[in-house]
């Protein structure tokens, strides 16, 4: 199997952010052989440089909850490419703020463009795929907050939670169009939305509080592997997966205490620590 894209037409949201993962991916796709259409505000420039590696690209600045809009965005990558193989629903909107604190309004909006808009964009694309008849990938970027309530962020996590069974859910009504749908649940990476100061100060209290087996932030680099594999023929047998890249953070919060220490005792005697 290969992870090769030639000829292959994708859609990555919300790829603008020069730190983000979104911009990764499409770069990562465009490197494969991929046409890569992208949602981006004006000046962000990643259509440029998807052009500048020799391959096609157009973009919009349109809010991904607007369902006009996404239907008319989702028209014009089909009308000047002709098909669409795959789409990375990727935009996201994070502003931390204590429950206690949390109004309707920001509320409205997390769901409206991290859950809402996986679903409007979804919809779109796999109504088109569906159309060509030749299958193809969704990638949804999901979060460890699915799995993990963090800190002034539940509206964060419900929203993230909600991308994890609108995946599951997806992936079970297209299977029969051979759309796979899948996930990538990031652990705390290091983009811009990390870099606001206010949200700093939550990520070293978490770090604090934690241990990443991997010893590292990751960055958006990281990434781009795992959506490789996903939205390429090697993954034609996975859907309605959730793969975490988190650095192994997940899977040591769930231990014990003195399991995730690094230097819990070391027993000789052949039993488990």
């Amino acid at each position: 199997m290969t992870m090769s894209l030639t000829g292959k037409v994708a859609i990555v949201t919300g790829a603008g952010s020069h730190r983000g993962i979104g911009r990764a991916i499409a770069l990562g796709l465009a490197r494969e052989g991929a046409d890569v259409a992208v949602t981006e505000w004006a000046g962000e420039g990643v259509a440029d440089e998807i052009e500048g590696l020799g391959r096609r690209s157009l973009a919009a600045a349109i809010d991904v909850a607007d369902a006009p809009a996404v239907r008319q965005f989702v028209d014009a990558v089909a009308r000047k490419f002709g098909h669409i193989d795959i789409l990375v629903n990727n935009a996201g909107f994070c502003e931390f703020v204590p429950f206690l604190d949390l109004t309707e309004e920001l509320w409205d909006r997390t769901l409206a463009v991290n859950l809402k808009g996986f679903f409007l964009f979804g919809q779109c694309v796999a109504q088109q795929m569906v159309r060509q008849g030749l299958g193809g990938k969704i990638l949804n970027i999901s979060s460890q907050a699915a799995e993990v309530a963090g800190e002034e962020k539940v509206h964060y996590c419900v929203s993230k939670a909600g991308v994890k069974m609108l995946t599951q859910g997806m992936a079970l009504e297209l299977a029969r169009h051979r759309i796979q749908v899948n996930a990538i649940a990031p652990g705390t990476i290091d983009t811009e939305i990390v870099r606001q100061p206010h949200i700093q100060a939550l990520v070293e209290r978490e770090r604090q509080h934690s241990t990443i087996p991997l010893g590292r932030m990751g960055t958006a680099a990281d990434l781009v592997g795992a959506a490789l594999f996903l939205c390429s023929p090697a993954s034609d047998y996975v859907t309605g997966a959730t793969l975490l890249v988190d650095g192994g953070i997940l899977s040591g919060s769930l231990l014990p205490e003195e399991f995730r220490s690094a230097n819990f005792p070391q027993k000789n005697d052949g039993g488990l620590p």
